[in-house]
């Protein structure tokens, strides 16, 4: 049976989300997921929220 994952994009200054920091890790975690086999159920993205701020 596959696995079946979420995956969570996540930057923390607005700079990051201007550079489209969010669509590369998207692509780099569904390469990521078909190496391993597995299948993305979810996908949940944070934009410009600094953990160190909040």
């Amino acid at each position: 049976m596959r696995k079946r994952v979420y995956c969570l994009y996540r930057v923390s200054t607005k700079g990051q989300v201007e550079k489209d920091d969010i669509p590369m890790q998207k692509q780099r975690c569904h390469e990521f997921a078909a190496e391993k086999d597995w299948v993305i159920v979810k996908e949940f993205s944070e934009k410009g929220i600094s953990g160190f701020k909040v």
